[in-house]
């Protein structure tokens, strides 16, 4: 496989090309393991693995083109770790926004999220499982969404697919800590990323500076997987968002997500249009 070394720490980070998966990457890059790293884009996987093999001389990195989106790109890929002798970590990273009503949104567009964001991670947990436990170790990062305790009009889809994930790494938890396998679903809010290009969070919170950068949420999600905390959201004004949403009654709630909602998009069709769809 490459110049994979059996011996070695190795990490499996999806999305790997910007953001969090990017951030992810130079992490574990900086930490020693070796990397099999995938994304959609071949060029910006190209440029990637350039600059993690320069900044990071001593370890061996794999880059594997693969469109989550599509079922034959997720099966080359579980093919690919099935033949790998060990994978230490998983970080299912690959994901991207909802900026659209459902009635407004094509068949499609849901099928492909739903692919990425679920169908994808679950393929790929089922992959790397049989290599953990013979290991008796490992560790498993989803990325999932402040959002997944906080659902919004134009993110049903979102949402739900992060609530999803949320369920599903705490579930295995409990099926794999006998195992001394970790799992961690990370629940960011607003991060400095390609993924919130475009939007105005902060005037849309009256002022409360609400943003992250990613390497601030990686290093969090690190230490939080170092104590077993199964969903981790970083900084303190997320998690206030997340209490609050979980006791404000429902009717209220549904009428200042509403009120939010309408607030962030702007009721601006073309700017919609300009933030929706896949990142590259």
């Amino acid at each position: 496989m490459g110049d994979i070394r059996e011996l070695n720490k190795l990490a499996l980070v999806t999305g790997a090309t910007g953001g969090i998966g990017l951030s992810f990457a130079r992490h574990l890059a900086a930490e020693g393991y070796d990397l099999v790293i995938t994304g959609r884009n071949s060029h910006k996987l190209a440029e990637t693995n350039h600059d993690l093999r320069e900044s990071n001389p001593g370890i061996n990195i794999e880059a594997f083109v693969a469109d989550l989106s599509v079922a034959t790109d997720i099966s080359s890929l579980v093919k690919y770790i099935q033949g790998l002798a060990r994978v230490d970590m998983l970080v299912n990273c690959a994901g991207y926004g909802e900026r659209s009503l459902f009635n407004d949104e094509q068949e499609h567009e849901i099928l492909d999220m739903l692919s990425v964001h679920i169908t994808a991670t679950v393929q790929l947990v089922h992959a790397v499982l049989p290599l953990m436990m013979k290991q008796h170790g490992g560790a498993i990062i989803t990325v999932s969404s402040l959002a997944a305790f906080v659902p919004a009009p134009g993110a049903s889809i979102y949402s739900s697919s992060k609530a999803f994930l949320n369920t599903f790494m705490e579930s295995l938890h409990m099926e794999l800590h006998q195992y001394g396998i970790r799992v961690q679903s990370l629940c960011p809010g607003p991060t400095h990323t390609d993924f919130h290009k475009g939007i105005d969070m902060a005037q849309s919170m009256s002022g409360i500076d609400v943003w992250m950068e990613p390497e601030e949420v990686v290093e969090i999600s690190l230490r939080a997987l170092e104590k077993d905390e199964v969903i981790c959201i970083p900084g303190g004004v997320n998690k206030m968002l997340k209490n609050l949403a979980s006791v404000l009654p429902r009717k209220p709630y549904y009428i200042l997500a509403e009120k939010m909602a309408r607030k962030f998009r702007g009721e601006d069709k073309a700017g919609d249009a300009a933030l929706s769809g896949k990142p590259a």
